[in-house]
């Protein structure tokens, strides 16, 4: 979990009111296609969902994917942590309950996340208000592998108006630098390259690839190798045609600390699940500035109440595409008023404020608990 300090700032519209219910869900949401990556193949999302109400009929929306092996928490321990956090939290102030939750943050940061971002969007905070019409430019996935294929979905991504593309690779490091060059070809410039390898490779491979991109339209080179193996990511900074990204390697300020002085890293990526709430996702994105790198944000594995609050974080903080696409890969939107997206960009118009569709909330729901003050 990501923490600054005396930096935090949390913003409450009412400090006298207290927390009344707070109902928890387990979900199991169908994606439109498998979205695959090197360690899996994703068929539907599965995050814990929280609602927050107070006593003056307030309430707000967070959630968590506890993904394997992305943190050291599991979907069991977050969801117990969840609601043993709850019942401590009713009947108390927000300001009480933040207190709680950023004290057990850096052992369960994707429970502690959902509820410090249910939180925040019950107190209404500043940052999630948007007082103009907005347009966020998104990156899209090219998920096809075939070339006949990979030329026809690039071509539509282009065309819906995206301008900078996924490639997701650290399979076999040959076939990925083949279709790498091979989607090279195709968008001819028409668009920026994320290379993304989910810690896919060991060093070897990661040398490989890295040392042999072509790095015309290549933005950056994202977490070739595992989490903790910060000696590679040193060794392959040192060799890479393209600036590295680390993600996954990222769970504390400390961390984003370290990157900084290693050659080659120019990015640093953060999700609001490993970060705590909007207005502290706002502080992080700003201290991996000062480190004299860019910050990347979104998650591309959340439903479209993660990705608002992000959105909301990133019109403010971000200055390149943003990875808070997740909720486009899902079957159904969770949200009455559905975010647009218009010639790839996220589309939020003035006043914007998420109206959770309770039908296709339940239609998703596997585990249900709602926890009451007495």
């Amino acid at each position: 979990m990501i923490g600054i300090g005396d930096q935090l700032q949390f913003n409450s519209t009412n400090n006298f009111m207290t927390i009344q219910e707070v109902v928890l869900r387990r979900l199991n949401a169908p994606l439109k296609q498998p979205y695959v990556v090197s360690t899996r193949a994703i068929h539907a999302f599965d995050p814990i969902v929280v609602c927050i109400r107070n006593d003056d009929g307030g309430h707000g929306w967070g959630e968590a994917l506890i993904a394997p092996g992305y943190t050291a928490e599991t979907v069991e321990d977050s969801w117990q942590f969840c609601r043993g956090a709850a019942m401590a939290m009713l009947g108390e102030r927000p300001a009480a309950a933040k207190d709680m939750l950023l004290d057990a943050a850096s052992r369960h940061p994707g429970g502690a996340s959902a509820m410090l971002s249910a939180l925040d969007m019950m107190e209404e905070a500043p940052i999630l208000r948007i007082d103009e019409n907005l347009r966020i430019p998104l990156l899209a996935p090219v998920n096809a592998h075939e070339p006949a294929a990979m030329r026809q979905e690039i071509e539509q991504l282009l065309a819906a108006g995206y301008r900078t593309l996924k490639i997701k690779i650290g399979f076999d490091w040959q076939q990925d630098l083949a279709r790498i060059e091979k989607i090279q070809q195709i968008v001819r410039g028409r668009a920026m390259l994320r290379l993304d390898a989910n810690r896919g490779y060991d060093l070897g491979a990661g040398k490989a690839v890295a040392s042999r991109l072509h790095p015309e339209g290549i933005e950056l080179f994202e977490q070739p190798c595992g989490s903790d193996e910060w000696a590679a990511h040193a060794e392959i900074g040192m060799c890479s045609t393209v600036p590295l990204m680390l993600d996954e390697s990222i769970y504390s300020i400390e961390d984003i600390a370290r990157c900084g002085p290693l050659e080659g890293v120019g990015f640093v990526k953060l999700k609001l699940k490993k970060v705590g709430s909007p207005g502290m996702l706002v502080n992080a994105l700003q201290y991996i500035r000062d480190q004299g790198m860019e910050p990347v944000l979104g998650d591309g594995v959340a439903t479209d109440i993660a990705c608002w609050a992000e959105a909301c974080v990133a019109t403010r903080c971000i200055r390149n595409a943003g990875e808070m696409n997740g909720y486009l890969k899902l079957g159904r939107s969770l949200f009455k008023n559905p975010l647009c997206v218009e010639e790839g960009e996220m589309v939020i118009p003035k006043g914007y404020w998420p109206q959770v569709d309770d039908a296709a909330l339940d239609a998703v729901t596997v585990i249900r608990d709602v926890l009451t003050a007495q």
